[in-house]
């Protein structure tokens, strides 16, 4: 009995490794047929490569020899695009993100710069955060009550001067932005130009102000944000809204002619007189210039759906 089950064992043992044989050898068998089939496929491969090859060239000589009125005609229109003047760049085309949604990271490397109209902004802003709200990504705003662009060239230690502090030092606007390492940057200034200083004196301090930026920050874009409406009923205070506009129409085309971004935060918060709407103003009854947090709402959306100007 023992030895016949020695025996069955024995054979189905053999059995085992004569299969096993068998689909080593079936694999064998598969592999060196797909060797074959794949150089068979690059052989073919070459062949249609050197195929078009010999094509192209064969064309390549019928065309240099060939059609002379069309090479002609390509020598014109290649000379009339070299005496046609340049198109001016002012005429630029409107930027990739105009009038379209963006998500907040946009505006991790951004810096808002302003006066008491932004230190409201920045109190939204970082009460929104506080909830636990994405606001504006990591945008930095960097602001100082009266702050404009004549008294931020003033030196630091000047009795006049309100220069925003950056991480606990008063500093030139230019060498703060340049530490935050900002590459956007969304000024609003100029109500507390205006109110002092005529419209060309105004706009020679701009102009020093975001070269002074640039100087220090070159890879940086300027966003020059309109300058917002005051209510109605403080409208006999100066600057008034026609002098506002009239600002405002200054820094548009100084924006389009010096290759920056504007944004009209002015019409995103005024009503169909062009005052700023009684429910969005804090202060009606003493300046009449400064946000509720409706308001302050409105420009964050302003900023995502528009963040480079209309």
């Amino acid at each position: 009995m023992e030895e016949r089950n020695k025996g069955e064992n024995r054979a189905r043992s053999d059995d085992y490794y004569r299969q096993r044989a068998i689909r080593r050898k079936r694999e064998r068998a598969i592999k060196k047929r797909r060797r074959k089939i794949v150089a068979v496929g690059l052989l073919v491969l070459v062949i249609i490569i050197a195929l078009l090859v010999t094509m192209f060239s064969c064309i390549g000589s019928c065309i240099g020899s060939g059609d002379t009125t069309a090479a002609s005609a390509s020598a014109q229109l290649a000379e009339t695009e070299l005496t046609e003047p340049a198109a001016d760049a002012s005429e630029s085309t409107e930027p990739a993100n105009a009038s379209a949604t963006v998500d907040t990271s946009y505006f991790d490397d951004a810096v808002f710069v302003g006066d008491s109209v932004t230190m409201s902004f920045s109190m939204y802003v970082d009460s929104q955060r506080s909830q636990g709200i994405d606001c504006l990504g990591d945008a930095y705003i960097l602001s100082a009550g009266s702050l404009s662009y004549s008294n931020s060239l003033l030196p630091v230690g000047d009795p006049n001067c309100v220069l925003p502090v950056y991480q606990g030092v008063q500093q030139p606007l230019e060498d703060s932005i340049a530490q935050i390492g900002a590459k956007k940057v969304y000024i609003m200034l100029g109500v507390n130009d205006i109110g002092g200083y005529d419209m060309d004196t105004v706009m020679e301090n701009v102009d020093t102000v975001l070269n002074n930026i640039l100087e220090k920050s070159p890879d940086a874009k300027i966003y020059i944000q309109s300058v917002t409406p005051r209510v109605k009923s403080t409208n006999d205070q100066f600057p008034d809204i026609d002098t506002i506009r009239a600002f405002n129409e200054r820094m548009k085309a100084y924006a389009k002619e010096n290759g920056h971004y504007y944004l009209d935060i002015y019409s995103a918060v005024a009503d169909e007189e062009g005052f700023l709407k009684d429910e969005y103003c804090s202060d009606p009854d003493s300046m009449g210039i400064h946000f509720t947090m409706e308001a302050d709402a409105k420009w964050e959306e302003y900023l995502l759906n528009h963040p480079e100007g209309e």
